[in-house]
C-alpha cells in the first residue's frame, strides 16, 4: 500500500511541474497570441479531446478513451479487449479495460514479455492527465478572418475555426500555420486485478482446481514534442502466481497392459512478484505507419526486454490499428519473439 501512495504522489510532482512549466513558457513570438479555440483544439489534436484528432503534427489519426474492441494475437499468447472510457474536465480521462485470453496458451511457457497477468482475465483501470495548450497568432488569425469574409460577404456571422474553414483548404492550411502547438505533458495511474485458473496434482496424483487473483499497479510519465514524438517512462509492480512445471508420466491406461503418456503439474501455483522500468518512443512515418520502440528491465528477475511494435495496417475510421511486433528478452539465454497484433490503435500517448 505505501507503494501505490507513493507512486499517487510521484505522478502529482510530474502533474504540478508539468502544469507549472506550461504557464510560465514563453510564448516566443511578437505578434499577440490567444489560446487556441474549443472546437478547432477538438478539430486539431484528435485522440485526446475528441472523436477523431491527430497528434500535433497532424499526421496520424489515434484515438481517446471510448468505446472500443481489440484482438492482439500471436502463435502463443491471444488476447481479446475491450474497452470504454469517459473524459473528465478537460486534462483527465479515465478508462477501464476488459483483457481476456482466447484460445490455449502453453503453459509452460513464460510469455516474451514477461507479464505475470497474461494468462489471466484482467479489469484494468487507468486515468490519464494530459496537459496541451497550442496558442494561436492572433494577427494571423485576423488577415484569415478578413480574407475568408472577402471571398463570403454572406456569411457576416462567421467564426473562424479549423471546422468552418473546410470549404477553403489554403486559408485551413494558413490556420494550422499561425498555430504554436507547443508541448504536451502526460501522466498515469492504472491499476490491474486478473483472475486465473489452476490446476495441478499433489504427490498423490490427485487433481484439483482453483482460481488465484493478480494484483498490478503502474505508473507512466512523458513528454509529447510536435514534430519530434512521445518519449515516456513507466514503472510497474506486480504480484501474480505462476503454475509449476509439467511432468509427464507412464501409466497404464484403465489397468491394463497398455501404457499411456499423461502430463501433471504437480503441486499448486506459486505467488510471485516482479517490477519493471520502462522507456519508450511513439513516433508516426508520414502518413503510413508509426513505431513504438521499448526497452524494459527487470531487477528481480535480472533481465532485459526489447520490443519493437511496427504499425503498418490502418483502417478508415481508425486510423492506424495493427501491424507486428519484434521482441527479445535477455531470460533464459535470449529468445526472440514475432506477433501479429490486430485492432490495437496506435495512439501518440500511452492508453
Amino acid at each position: 500500500m505505501k507503494l501505490f501512495w507513493r507512486l499517487v504522489c510521484m505522478t502529482a510532482l510530474c502533474i504540478g511541474s508539468a502544469q507549472a512549466a506550461r504557464d510560465i513558457s514563453p510564448d516566443g513570438q511578437d505578434t499577440p497570441t490567444q489560446s487556441l479555440d474549443q472546437e478547432s483544439e477538438k478539430t486539431a489534436y484528435p485522440g485526446l479531446i475528441s472523436v477523431k484528432m491527430a497528434d500535433p503534427s497532424l499526421t496520424s489519426p489515434i484515438g481517446p478513451p471510448g468505446l472500443g474492441l481489440q484482438l492482439t494475437t500471436d502463435n502463443k499468447d491471444r488476447k481479446a479487449k475491450a474497452k470504454i472510457g469517459l473524459r473528465i474536465g478537460n486534462d483527465f480521462f479515465f478508462d477501464v479495460k476488459f483483457i481476456v485470453p482466447v484460445g490455449d496458451a502453453d503453459a509452460e511457457v513464460e510469455p516474451i514479455d514477461l507479464d505475470g497477468l497474461a494468462r489471466s482475465s484482467v479489469i484494468d483501470l487507468g486515468i490519464h492527465y494530459l496537459s496541451w495548450n497550442p496558442k494561436l497568432d492572433a494577427d494571423k488569425a485576423r488577415a484569415i478572418l478578413t480574407e475568408y469574409l472577402a471571398r463570403n460577404p454572406e456569411k457576416k456571422n462567421f467564426v473562424l475555426t479549423l471546422n468552418n474553414l473546410k470549404s477553403e483548404p489554403d486559408l485551413r492550411r494558413r490556420f494550422l500555420e499561425a498555430v504554436a502547438w507547443k508541448i504536451a505533458f502526460f501522466a498515469a495511474l492504472r491499476a490491474k486485478v486478473g483472475r486465473q485458473d489452476f490446476t495441478y496434482a499433489d504427490s498423490n496424483f490427485k487433481s484439483f482446481s482453483e482460481q488465484k487473483t493478480s494484483f498490478a499497479l503502474e505508473a507512466a510519465a512523458g513528454v509529447l514534442i510536435p514534430g519530434w514524438g512521445y518519449i515516456g517512462f513507466n514503472f510497474e509492480t506486480q504480484k501474480f502466481y505462476e503454475a509449476g512445471n509439467s511432468v509427464d508420466l507412464i501409466l497404464p491406461y484403465r489397468g491394463g497392459p497398455v501404457q499411456q503418456i499423461k502430463s501433471y503439474i504437480i503441486g499448486p501455483p506459486g505467488k510471485r512478484d516482479r517490477n519493471k522500468l520502462q522507456l519508450e518512443y511513439r513516433k508516426t512515418i508520414g502518413s503510413f505507419g508509426a513505431i513504438n520502440p521499448r526497452i524494459s528491465y527487470f531487477p528481480k528477475d535480472k533481465a532485459a526486454l526489447i520490443e519493437l511494435p511496427v504499425y503498418l495496417f490502418q483502417n478508415p475510421d481508425a486510423g492506424l490499428n495493427g501491424g507486428i511486433n519484434l521482441a527479445w528478452t535477455s531470460k533464459n539465454g535470449g529468445r526472440l519473439g514475432l506477433a501479429l497484433f490486430i485492432g490495437s490503435t496506435f495512439s501518440l500517448t500511452p492508453e
